[in-house]
């Protein structure tokens, strides 16, 4: 039997982190246009877009599981008082709304510098450049502290579940009828409710499961059937009508089922925790920016070189990653005080 309790799952993070985030990097890091064309042929894209295409939709995963392990997190150790209530506001004001502010920031002041035409100077628009997080894809953060602001009504609705079903259900209709944006903490409410209600004693049920093996071949079986679903994703189009809009909520919901099973293999296998996964929060704020800079070096030094869109995608890829966890080890061993707070104090 794997010992799979909730102190062996909380000891895996930085593992769980660290794909979370090289999958955020290659969502964010492709070079050709990957939306879906009207045809879910292979031969339509070709196969640099096809390979292309197929992890764009893939690493759709890895925002779930984000709010889904977010929610776990805070409310594990959460029992709705007040004075928990306002640990977790302060613990969130410096693990989120200053690093937000941060790095918000470096975003506004990179388009001013490198393209002063699309947005304007002045302290209106960086205020609006915070709030709308149009500069670098920090709006997830900003969705946590929504979150964290609305815990103890979460609180009270995820320990009924008459009333997360209900809830979960009408927001689930309000996002396949495009009314509720994927940006609004509401779109992902039904993930993060599922996240708040796991505790230790499901996680260590749901470890049991894993040790028949009928339930290991159905549990691959459905990561399979997910792996394929990924390519059939319209992207691109999520918007256009309620069938389109559905496809993605259900595939983004049914997340957490498929990680348990990553989450297995990894535990199984004894994936190893290294020093270089402990960056992930550093890589989900900065990938943006060091992309595109990677980019334009590649472009400069290495093309005439490697003349092929998916050579360029993948270096790009993991350069882009390498080089966030470089920089981030830069400040955290001359700077540390400065990396203390970009890091949130974590």
């Amino acid at each position: 039997m794997l010992d799979i309790s909730e102190k062996r799952f909380l000891a895996i993070l930085p593992q769980i982190n660290f794909l979370l985030s090289l999958l955020i990097v290659f969502h964010h890091g492709f070079i050709s246009i990957v939306r879906y064309n009207g045809s879910f042929s292979p031969f339509s894209y070709g196969l640099t877009v096809s390979i292309e295409r197929y992890l764009y939709n893939i690493s759709e995963c890895a925002v779930p599981f984000f709010f889904f392990l977010s929610a776990y997190l805070f409310y594990r150790t959460y029992d709705g008082s007040w004075s928990q209530y306002l640990y977790k506001i302060k613990r969130r004001f410096w693990s989120l709304l200053i690093p937000y502010i941060i790095f918000g920031t470096i975003g506004y002041v990179k388009v001013r510098l490198f393209s002063p035409s699309e947005m304007e100077g002045g302290g209106i628009s960086y205020l609006s450049s915070l709030w709308l997080s149009n500069t670098m894809p920090l709006w997830f953060i900003r969705e946590l502290i929504a979150f964290t602001i609305f815990a103890p009504l979460i609180w009270h609705i995820k320990n009924s579940i008459w009333m997360s079903v209900l809830i979960s259900s009408i927001l689930i209709c309000l996002t396949s009828l495009n009314i509720v944006s994927q940006r609004s903490f509401l779109y992902w409410m039904p993930l993060y409710l599922l996240g708040a209600m796991l505790n230790k004693n499901m996680i260590i049920c749901i470890a049991k499961r894993f040790d028949h093996s009928s339930f290991q071949f159905l549990a691959i079986i459905f990561l399979c059937i997910y792996c394929v679903a990924a390519w059939f994703l319209p992207n691109g189009f999520e918007k256009v009508n309620i069938i389109n809009c559905l496809l993605f909520t259900l595939f983004r919901l049914s997340t957490p089922f498929v990680m348990c099973v990553v989450i297995w293999f990894i535990i199984k296998n004894n994936i190893p925790d290294i020093r270089f996964m402990h960056y992930s929060f550093f890589v989900y704020c900065m990938h943006a920016p060091v992309i595109t800079l990677t980019g334009i070096v590649y472009d400069r030094t290495l093309y005439m070189l490697f003349n092929y869109e998916i050579v360029k995608y993948f270096t790009v890829v993991i350069l882009a990653y390498i080089v966030c966890v470089l920089s981030a080890q830069f400040i955290e061993r001359f700077f540390p005080r400065c990396w203390s707070i970009m890091n949130g104090k974590r």
